[in-house]
């Protein structure tokens, strides 16, 4: 079984050792490693569609995604393939994951249960494209929305399940988010980025203005939006 694992890397001497750690936690193991660096500034999005893209050129079965300032555990791919033996069927699986803090804290991010969950009853961390294992059939015609800065994940995992319908969460944890980036998106995103943010959704809300399954998904995280981080540090509280 092929898993495409697609690495974007905005080209910053000073994230370099980030993107160093990144790959070394990746290339010890036995995922196909697609890294991306980019040079023009076009983007994480444009990136990972060429990702995509090479991916399914690969004929790879799974494609997931890393962001270069993140790691994988030691025993990731193996976590992530017994994840799907849980439910070999299901298009869209969710892990678990651990955040690292510069201090040298982790903190385990095991806020689901087991479990399939439909548009009607998604669980938490459903927005991020880096906790998904997604089947490549499924994302043929999907792409991330370009030169959008904030809740590109969101979209593309939207899109994902307007398709699917559900996604698998399992228990397993490959992925370790690490809060020690100064230049990462979610530090520098400023209010137009969050307008950004709202108005692709709604373009996406009226897109689908006849499925009220996925409209009500995507109230729920317009509504779980306001408790983000970025957003408090906009807009306060």
């Amino acid at each position: 079984m092929k898993i495409s694992v697609i690495i974007p890397y905005k080209n910053e001497p000073e994230t370099s050792e980030l993107a160093g750690r990144c790959l070394k936690s990746v290339m010890s193991q036995d995922f196909n490693i697609i890294y991306l660096v980019d040079f023009d500034g076009k983007g994480v999005s444009f990136m990972r569609n060429q990702g995509i893209e090479s991916a399914l050129k690969a004929e790879s079965d799974y494609i997931t995604f890393l962001d270069a300032d993140d790691t994988y555990a030691p025993d990731a791919y193996e976590q992530i393939m017994s994840a799907i033996s849980e439910e070999p069927d299901e298009p869209i699986i969710q892990l678990n994951h651990v955040r690292e803090f510069p201090d040298g804290r982790t903190q385990q991010r095991m806020w689901n249960r087991r479990g399939t969950y439909t548009l009607d009853n998604l669980p938490q961390l459903w927005v991020s494209s880096c906790n998904k294992i997604i089947k490549a059939d499924l994302i043929k015609d999907i792409r991330f929305i370009n030169g959008l800065n904030h809740g590109e994940d969101e979209l593309f995992i939207l899109e994902c399940l307007a398709k699917a319908r559900r996604l698998y969460h399992s228990e397993r944890i490959a992925l370790h988010y690490h809060k020690d980036n100064p230049n990462s998106l979610s530090t520098t995103t400023d209010l137009f980025d969050l307008v950004d943010e709202q108005t692709n959704l709604l373009l996406f809300a009226d897109k689908h203005k006849d499925d009220p399954e996925l409209l009500r998904a995507v109230r729920q995280r317009q509504s779980e939006l306001w408790n983000n981080a970025c957003y408090k540090r906009v807009f306060g509280g």
